[in-house]
């Protein structure tokens, strides 16, 4: 039964971070949160994909399949969330230089 809690611990936390970033792009507009919001996503489809073996049987061919499928998702997810914290990292080093009053080409 902890592979149930498992399994709903982890979607519940890609969930959770999805409403968050959808919330911040709807506040702020700014690129970073839908990179963001596709690499949760990603992360939640790979999530939902390794939970099907628990609650399917399924040959090792499909299996085999099925994580590939799960794999790529999950490279996507990686992919996407890292652009978009280094997106939204910058936009932040930006906003502060303004703040203090430092112009880019001096940064």
């Amino acid at each position: 039964m902890i592979w149930l809690a498992t399994i709903v611990l982890g979607i519940g936390v890609e969930v959770i971070l999805l409403s968050l970033q959808a919330e911040a792009l709807r506040r702020y507009g700014h690129s970073s949160f839908w990179l963001l919001i596709v690499g949760s996503a990603c992360a939640a489809v790979y999530a939902a994909i390794g939970a099907i073996p628990y609650f399917i049987t399924l040959s090792a061919a499909a299996l085999t399949n099925l994580l590939s499928i799960g794999l790529a998702f999950a490279l996507v997810g990686v992919i996407f969330g890292v652009w978009g914290t280094v997106s939204l990292f910058r936009r932040f080093g930006q906003l502060h230089r303004v703040s203090i009053g430092v112009s880019d080409e001096a940064a």
